[in-house]
């Protein structure tokens, strides 16, 4: 049995990033109803089919965990089996095995499903049951692989445009975490050891969300969180309509607020020795280049003096406004500088 603990086991990772819009993809309407094969589901949002040379170019940059966002509610049978369609699941099994073989470590997840399992409370038996379903197959088809497959039960669970969360809002989302968790802890091989990642309402850093996640007696769990801060800086303006949104980074009390963000997760989790990981984060591209470097050396200095790692969020868009850091289609790096931050290769400080 392998004796690393969640926190060691969270702490010895250097750096994690996400293969987005990929097999997490959502095609609408017009697209679903041309596809020609599995493979236009994972390139409905302007990537090209992942391959090997894909994983490859990651690991060799230096990312030692990959996040792999997977939708599985386009892919399931009818009730009460919910089936998941074996060709979907042996395209994933394929990604999984090869990035396992390059010497990653994974974290694979139920990621844009809310159609399928939804937080109404008149929608929550039937959630559960789906998203039991999910994991009942994907704990039986991983079962042999240990400690290097993390399952991440949710992602960003939310009732509907709730993005801060709310009790009933996070009372479901601890409903579905702790049965999603006995499913894969009841499951053979493997599983009743495995590191399992629970995120809170909506995977939200605030303060309602932390208050109200119950984390379940398991020493073998890890917090999920996504921390995109300050969000007005991080996402597009076109995005930002909740604040004016901003061009820099940088301004009067914006190291201060980003501590007190790290700062809030120790006091709820990692002070108890619960163990977090902030599986999505990131800046998109904006006019300067060298802001963005600057975002990203003063977030990972911080996240690393809390001992908490940070994925981030590559969506495959390189141009303006979007967070990629590799362009799939060239095979290129596109932001070395910011790729060297994260991996600990850059000697760029900040703060």
């Amino acid at each position: 049995m392998n004796r690393t603990t969640a926190m060691e086991f969270v702490h010895s990772i250097r750096s994690g990033i996400n293969l987005g819009n990929s097999f997490d993809c959502v095609p609408n309407a017009r697209q679903l109803a041309a596809l020609q094969s599995l493979n236009d589901f994972q390139t409905a949002w302007g990537n090209p089919v992942t391959t090997t040379a894909h994983l490859q170019m990651l690991r060799d940059a230096g990312f030692d965990v990959l996040r792999f966002p997977v939708t599985w509610g386009l892919h399931l049978g009818d009730a009460p089996d919910y089936t998941i369609d074996p060709a979907w699941l042996q395209m994933v099994e394929e990604i999984v095995y090869s990035a396992l073989k390059m010497g990653f470590r994974i974290v694979l997840n139920v990621h844009h499903d809310g159609a399928k399992i939804s937080l109404a409370e008149e929608h929550l038996d039937e959630s559960e049951a789906v998203l039991c379903a999910i994991w009942r197959q994907l704990a039986d088809c991983f079962q042999d692989i240990g400690t290097s497959l993390v399952f991440e039960t949710l992602n960003e669970p939310r009732m509907g445009d709730n993005w801060d969360g709310c009790p009933e809002g996070c009372a479901a989302v601890n409903r579905l975490n702790a049965a999603a968790l006995r499913t894969i802890r009841a499951a053979g091989g493997n599983n009743a050891t495995r590191f399992v990642m629970l995120p809170t309402y909506a995977a939200s850093p605030k303060e309602i969300a932390f208050r109200y996640m119950q984390v379940p007696e398991d020493d073998r769990v890890i917090v999920s969180v996504h921390a995109y801060f300050p969000t007005e800086y991080c996402f597009p303006n076109r995005v930002v309509t909740w604040s004016k949104p901003r061009e820099h980074w940088g301004e009067r009390n914006d190291y201060a607020r980003m501590t007190a963000m790290f700062a809030r997760i120790e006091k709820y989790f990692t002070a108890k020795g619960i163990p977090v990981i902030i599986g999505e984060t990131g800046a998109v591209k904006k006019t300067d280049a060298y802001n963005r470097q600057l975002w990203t050396a003063a977030y990972t200095k911080i996240a690393a003096a809390y001992g908490i790692p940070c994925f981030w969020w590559d969506e495959g868009n390189c141009r303006e406004n979007g967070f990629g850091l590799f362009d799939r289609r060239t095979m290129t790096c596109t932001e070395p500088e910011i790729v060297s931050i994260l991996t600990g290769k850059s000697p760029k400080t900040a703060g």
